[in-house]
C-alpha cells in the first residue's frame, strides 16, 4: 500500500517532465539563483525518443550552447523537397545548415547543465496532480516516487510535460486541439542507400497526407525514416513509402529496421493562453513548436528561456500571480507570435491543397528559381523571413501567376 507523504520544504520553481524546454527554463531560472526541481516520470532522461533530431545550426547559436561532439551523428547542408509526383526541388548550401543529433544525449546534456547550477533533477518521479488553492492558485504538485505520494510546495509550476497537456487542462488552460496533434512512426533504418548531406522530404496524400515523410541521414548508411498522418495508421504508409514509393523504395527497401519509435507531432501552433495563477506552460504543452516541420528545440527553447526568466522575476517582486505572470505570454508572443502564425498558416495551405496543385505549385517555384532565393536567405527556424522576402521578390509575381492558373485549370 503506498504511503502519503507530506513535504513541508518547499522550493521556489517545480518543473514538470525533463525534456529540453524544461532544462532550458530550469538553467535560466538557476542562472538568477533561484532554487528548481525538475519532475521526470520516466527512469532515465531522454528516453523514450520521439524526435527527429534535425536541429538547425543557427538554433543552436540562438540558444546559447554549445553542442558536445558525443551528441552529433551527422551534418547536413541541405534538402531535396519531393512534390507528389517527384518532382524535386534542391536547396543547398556550401557550409553545414544543420546538425543530426542523438536526442538522447542531448537531453542528458542539458540537464546536466541544470544540475551543475545546483538544480535537483528527480528522475521515475511522476507528477499526478496539481496542488490547488483559493482563487485558483496553484500551491504545489503531488508526485508519485518511489511508491510513496509526495507533496512538494513551490512558488511557481512550470508545466513541461509534453503533448498529453494533462496539467494544462487542470488550470483551465486551453489544450491543443487534437485535429492538430499527427501521430508519427519513425525507423531507425540501417543498409540505406542515401545521400549523407541532404535531408530529403516527400509529400503527397498517399505516402503521408497531412504531414510528409523524410529521410535523414545519420551515417553514409543509416538514416531515420518516417511518416506521419491523422487519416490513417501511419506505420501503414510508412511501409508503404518504403516499399512502394518510386523514389524512396529504391533507396531503403534493402535496408534493416533496427529500432522502432512513435510519438506525435504538432502542427497547430501554440494555445492562446500560456500561464496561470503561480503557473507557466512550455514546450509542447503549449504548442510551442514549429507547425511547418514539428520541430520543437529551437522555438520552443527561446520561449522556454523566457518562461525561466518571467518566473525568476515574479518570485524576487514577490507576484506570482498571473497578472504579472501574463508578462511571460507577451514576451515570447511579440518575438516568436508572428513566427509561429506564418507558419501555421503555410502548414494549413499545404494541407488543404490537391496533390495535383501542389505538382504544379513545385513546378513553378523550379521555374522561378525560388530555391536560389530560400538558400540565400533560407532560416530552419525564423522561416517568416523567408515567407516575407520571397512575397516581396519580383520573381513571385510569376510564380503567383503560375499557381493561381493552376488552380483556374487544374
Amino acid at each position: 500500500m503506498e504511503r502519503k507523504l507530506k513535504n513541508s520544504n518547499g522550493t521556489d520553481i517545480a518543473i514538470i517532465g525533463g525534456g529540453p524546454s524544461s532544462a532550458f527554463a530550469a538553467i535560466e531560472a538557476l542562472k538568477r539563483k533561484k532554487e528548481v526541481e525538475i519532475f521526470e516520470e520516466h527512469s532515465k532522461i531522454g528516453i523514450p525518443i520521439q524526435c527527429a533530431g534535425l536541429i538547425s545550426h543557427s538554433g543552436f547559436k540562438r540558444l546559447k550552447i554549445k553542442v558536445p561532439k558525443n551528441c552529433i551523428q551527422n551534418k547536413v547542408r541541405g534538402s531535396i523537397i519531393y512534390s507528389p509526383n517527384n518532382k524535386k526541388v534542391v536547396i543547398k548550401r556550401k557550409s553545414t545548415q544543420a546538425l543530426v543529433i542523438d536526442r538522447s544525449l542531448l537531453d542528458k546534456f542539458l540537464i546536466r547543465n541544470a544540475e551543475n547550477l545546483d538544480g535537483k533533477i528527480h528522475i521515475k518521479a511522476r507528477v499526478l496532480e496539481l496542488i490547488k488553492g483559493k482563487n485558483n492558485n496553484v500551491l504545489g504538485i503531488k508526485v508519485k516516487k518511489d511508491g510513496k505520494i509526495i507533496e512538494k510546495y513551490s512558488k511557481i509550476i512550470i508545466d513541461g510535460e509534453g503533448v498529453q497537456a494533462k496539467f494544462i487542462r487542470q488550470v483551465g488552460l486551453p489544450k491543443v486541439k487534437r485535429s492538430y496533434i499527427i501521430p508519427a512512426v519513425q525507423y531507425e533504418m540501417s543498409n540505406v542507400d542515401i545521400i549523407k548531406d541532404f535531408v530529403e522530404m516527400f509529400f503527397g496524400r498517399r505516402i503521408s497526407p497531412g504531414f510528409f515523410a523524410y529521410i535523414i541521414p545519420t551515417s553514409e548508411e543509416t538514416a531515420r525514416v518516417a511518416a506521419a498522418t491523422n487519416y490513417g495508421r501511419p506505420i501503414d504508409y510508412l511501409k508503404y513509402f518504403i516499399k512502394r514509393h518510386p523514389i524512396a523504395s529504391k533507396k531503403l527497401q534493402r535496408g534493416k529496421i533496427d529500432k522502432i519509435s512513435a510519438g506525435s507531432i504538432l502542427i497547430g501552433g501554440p494555445i492562446k493562453k500560456t500561464y496561470s495563477n503561480q503557473f507557466l506552460g512550455i514546450g509542447d504543452a503549449v504548442g510551442h513548436v514549429k507547425p511547418t516541420t514539428g520541430g520543437g528545440v529551437v522555438l520552443g527553447g527561446l520561449c522556454a528561456k523566457i518562461a525561466g526568466e518571467v518566473a525568476s522575476e515574479a518570485i524576487d517582486k514577490n507576484d506570482t500571480s498571473e497578472n504579472f505572470l501574463v508578462k511571460y505570454d507577451k514576451l515570447w508572443r511579440d518575438k516568436f507570435g508572428r513566427e509561429f502564425q506564418y507558419q501555421k498558416i503555410l502548414r494549413l495551405l499545404i494541407n488543404n491543397v490537391p496533390d495535383k496543385i501542389l505538382d504544379k505549385g513545385f513546378e513553378a517555384i523550379s521555374k522561378n528559381n525560388i530555391p536560389e532565393l530560400v538558400e540565400e536567405i533560407g532560416d530552419m527556424d525564423i522561416q517568416s523571413n523567408i515567407l516575407k522576402k520571397v512575397l516581396f521578390s519580383p520573381r513571385i509575381f510569376k510564380l503567383l501567376i503560375s499557381f493561381i492558373y493552376a488552380l483556374i485549370f487544374p
